[in-house]
């Protein structure tokens, strides 16, 4: 059986995203808020915060063009929340936030621009739904295990 390095270096990341999940529905059934707190300076809060405003954004305008039966226009509205958002980000930030944060927002973007990719060569609309989905789940996810300090 073939297994390819790729794979191997996406063991732990999945495995982080299972347990994160895991952890988050174990700390619901707590008193008060059992999420882990994720601790920033006020600039860097802004920052973020503005890039989960873009994720929504982001799946609004893609569920807007499905029903608009404009899948041509999924491409370019996808990959604005991928990889390429990270690049004005101090990398501080993501060091400073818990570890499995940290890699459920890095694979967030990779998710973005793999459907992006994806819808590019003319994926239905059925996948790009399944993969708005996948996008779903990690952000419920986060939300479930994490919060911003203030």
């Amino acid at each position: 059986m073939r297994f390819s390095w790729s794979a191997a270096a996406m063991l732990p990341l999945v495995a982080m995203m299972v347990a994160g999940s895991v952890v988050a529905k174990d700390r619901a059934t707590g008193k008060g808020d059992q999420r882990e707190a994720v601790m920033l300076n006020r600039e860097e809060a802004q920052e973020l915060l503005a890039g989960m405003r873009t994720y929504l954004e982001t799946i609004q305008s893609i569920v807007s063009a499905l029903a608009e039966n404009k899948t041509a226009r999924v491409p370019k509205i996808a990959a604005r929340s991928g990889n390429k958002m990270l690049s004005g980000i101090n990398p501080m930030t993501g060091l400073k936030a818990p570890v499995g944060f940290t890699m459920m927002s890095l694979d967030t973007h990779d998710k973005f621009d793999k459907l992006a990719g994806k819808a590019g060569r003319g994926t239905s609309r059925t996948e790009v739904l399944t993969d708005l989905a996948d996008i779903l789940n990690n952000c419920s996810g986060c939300h479930a295990a994490y919060k911003l300090a203030r």
